[in-house]
């Protein structure tokens, strides 16, 4: 009778042991999965950063962490286009403060969504 209830005790802890365990590494995915899209969007703003000109740079307030990451769809006049093919599709909108002391006081600037390209600066009002 003692086997038995040992028995018992020890497959009612083995079960109980791998069930959390499982739960504990599905937890630690999703955490993962989650701070990596938290990461990439914060490179998107560093990419972005990285392809302006020294001048454009220069008139950045702090650093290109001070930048702000959205996803807009881009239209016909909202900016300096280079690339127009991008036009009607979903980009990134990288919006940068910038130093200068009458408003607008930030700096706009598009960047692919699939190859991280800058694709031209936004109009600000």
């Amino acid at each position: 009778m003692k086997k038995i209830i040992f028995l018992v005790t020890l497959s009612v802890l083995f079960v109980g042991f791998v069930t959390c365990s499982s739960q504990a590494k599905l937890n630690s995915t999703t955490k993962n999965q989650s701070a990596s899209k938290t990461t990439k969007e914060k490179d998107i703003r560093e990419i972005a950063y990285n392809q302006l000109t020294v001048e454009d740079k220069e008139r950045i307030a702090g650093t290109w962490q001070n930048s702000k990451c959205s996803k807009i769809t881009l239209r016909e006049g909202m900016g300096n286009i280079n690339d127009k093919s991008y036009i009607g599709q979903e980009v990134y909108l990288i919006d940068f403060p910038t130093k200068s002391k009458s408003l607008p006081n930030n700096m706009i600037v598009y960047i692919g969504m699939h190859n991280y390209k800058l694709i031209g600066y936004g109009y600000v009002d």
